[in-house]
């Protein structure tokens, strides 16, 4: 029983992947709101399309054909095999509107008001990858004989701040986040192409994540000073 235990640890181990050099997640923090004032936001945008994979199983028969041995004849039987296929299927997410609202709420403002004062509206575009990085893939993996694997992303996000008594545009930013990471595997092509970190879904989430939070920082501190210094737009 040990050394079942001990063989299937080795194999979890030997199977497994380990990231490198992964790209930093940037440090922000969202302001604030004006004490004792009531500062009412609408947030719109901040959505994306994530595709899964949805595991669709299917059974068939086959005929496992018979042989013949020492002084007996196999005749053969049928045998039930399933098979499986990966259907795509793609869909919007709210996810990253929520973390938005989420960080908003925390930070004192008020979501959900029937009339909000200003909206945060945020686009997101990608994914965009260079050729460079492209090539940069094939020779990590190539001339490390399918030991190790690079991969790289950038998403881009357009800030918009509107003031909605006026529907005046008062404050925007355009931002860009890079990802990228260097995987390792002890079995060549299989653990490296088995790394969740490397998977479209994964990096497209690490990179909207960023640029949400980095979005909400910057719009709560534009709000913040200027409901705090009483510029707002006439």
């Amino acid at each position: 029983m040990k050394q079942i235990v001990l063989f299937a640890a080795a194999a979890a181990l030997l199977s497994g992947c380990w990231t490198f050099n992964t790209s930093e997640y940037p440090a922000t923090c969202a302001t604030s709101a004006p004490a004792a004032t009531n500062v009412a936001v609408s947030v719109s945008g901040f959505s994306a399309a994530q595709t899964t994979y949805r595991d669709v199983v299917t059974v068939s028969s086959v005929y496992v054909p018979g042989a013949y041995g020492y002084r007996y004849y196999h005749p053969g039987y049928v045998a039930t095999v399933p098979s499986h296929t990966y259907l795509p299927e793609t869909q919007l997410t709210d996810r990253f509107r929520l973390r938005a609202v989420d960080a908003f709420e925390k930070a004192g403002f008020t979501v959900g008001a029937p009339t909000p004062d200003w909206t945060v509206d945020v686009t997101f575009s990608g994914p965009f990858t260079t050729n460079g990085d492209a090539a940069l893939e094939a020779v990590w993996m190539v001339f490390s004989a399918f030991f190790l694997d690079y991969s790289a992303v950038s998403w881009t996000a357009q800030l918009r701040v509107r003031d909605n008594r006026t529907g005046r545009l008062v404050f925007h930013n355009d931002y860009e986040q890079r990802y990228e990471t260097k995987v390792f595997g002890l079995i060549p092509l299989f653990s490296i192409t088995s790394c969740d970190e490397t998977t479209q879904s994964y990096m497209q989430g690490w990179c909207l994540s960023a640029l949400t939070d980095r979005a909400v920082a910057d719009a709560t501190a534009f709000l913040s000073q200027t409901v705090s210094q009483g510029n707002r737009a006439n």
